[in-house]
């Protein structure tokens, strides 16, 4: 083992003897004597305690890509397999030529930093979340002695609450009143299924009349259709996602509506061949007519829990609703609303305390 030092960088060469076979590992581009020894006490840790060092050695966009393909065969849906394929791309695009053994914690700073420049802060984090998956795997199995995502922050734009769309509630009754008095048809009453549930595109279209219970006024979500072909029913997206949603009367005036519209309805009651396209397209010409703001389906959903928010609805129940994993995830997603009611209710704390 040896430090030295050649010009104005440092080189460091280590030896050992590994079943019976002499191995020597060299690196020279330390600018400092202190950065040359912690990696030498690094290797020789690695070694020490058996860790397979030519792992270390391979460019992460190789080992990413062996990591993805065990990860896509272990039996994950759909829209995951693309969003890990599409992750894919990108440590592609931003660790070319980067070895294992040099994706340090400045190093993966730096990507978050330079993906950030042109992508919102939850963007960011959601590829943080699956780029860091196999470096945290490399971690736990010992071939890295650390774990270069840990304490990573997160920057790019923060989602405004004018970016976070979603109707005033003045807007949200126009819509749902012109669909009330409309003739009902499979899209319309998709809408208006995803105006007063909060659920999720795909968890509408996967509806069966066997989910909709009118005794109970209620809607079973079990499972959900996804976007891309091949089309396909699957479990819900997360486990919480399997709930009940409790539904008001009006809607259950409108399924009757419906029923009668089409009394030979397949199974999943929007149809087999139906996308989430076609409720969006009816959508935008709804709402061109109406003069309101523009809305996707999915803001609906936004427009359903904000309306709950600004209502005093606890968020917890609105997570519930929602079939958010966890509540944290509505605290944030719906963080400047809540911020307002936090406000609000401070205003009233103080007030009790001044009369």
């Amino acid at each position: 083992m040896s430090v030295s030092k050649l010009g104005k960088k440092y080189r460091v060469v280590v030896s050992k003897t590994i079943e019976g076979k002499r191995r020597r590992w060299t690196k020279s581009d330390f600018s400092t004597k202190a950065a040359a020894k912690a990696w030498e006490a690094d290797l020789l840790a690695k070694l020490n305690s058996g860790v397979e060092i030519d792992k270390t050695r391979v460019l992460f966009t190789e080992f990413y890509d062996d990591w993805l393909e065990r990860h896509l065969e272990s039996g994950i849906k759909q829209q995951t397999r693309l969003n890990h394929l599409a992750t894919q791309k990108i440590v592609h695009e931003y660790f070319k030529n980067v070895k294992l053994e040099n994706l340090t914690r400045r190093r993966y700073q730096k990507f978050l930093d330079e993906y950030a420049v042109n992508h919102h802060s939850s963007t960011v984090r959601q590829v943080s979340m699956r780029v860091a998956m196999p470096i945290k795997e490399a971690f736990s199995d010992g071939i890295l002695s650390l774990d270069p995502t840990h304490g990573a922050k997160f920057k790019g734009a923060e989602s405004k609450a004018g970016e976070l769309k979603f109707l005033e509630e003045s807007d949200l009754d126009k819509l749902l009143e012109y669909i009330q008095n409309e003739p009902i048809t499979p899209a319309h009453f998709a809408i208006y299924t995803a105006a007063l549930s909060g659920m999720r595109a795909g968890e509408i279209l996967a509806l069966t009349l066997k989910d909709i219970n009118v005794a109970d006024k209620t809607i079973s979500v079990t499972k959900t259709k996804t976007n891309r072909p091949p089309y396909e029913y699957t479990t819900p997206k997360t486990r919480k996602s399997t709930r009940v949603i409790a539904m008001p009367d009006r809607y259950f005036i409108q399924f009757e509506r419906f029923l009668k519209a089409y009394p030979k309805l397949e199974e999943h009651i929007f149809g087999e061949k139906t996308t989430q396209s076609v409720p969006s397209h009816y959508l935008r010409k709804m709402i061109k007519e109406l003069g309101i703001k523009p809305i996707t389906l999915h803001g609906l959903r936004h427009t359903h829990a904000s309306f709950l928010i600004s209502k005093g609805i606890d968020v917890a129940y609105v997570s519930e609703r929602l079939g958010h994993s966890s509540v944290t995830i509505t605290q944030n997603t719906y963080f400047h609303l809540l911020s307002t009611k936090r406000n609000s209710e401070s205003d009233k704390t103080l007030a009790l305390f001044d009369d």
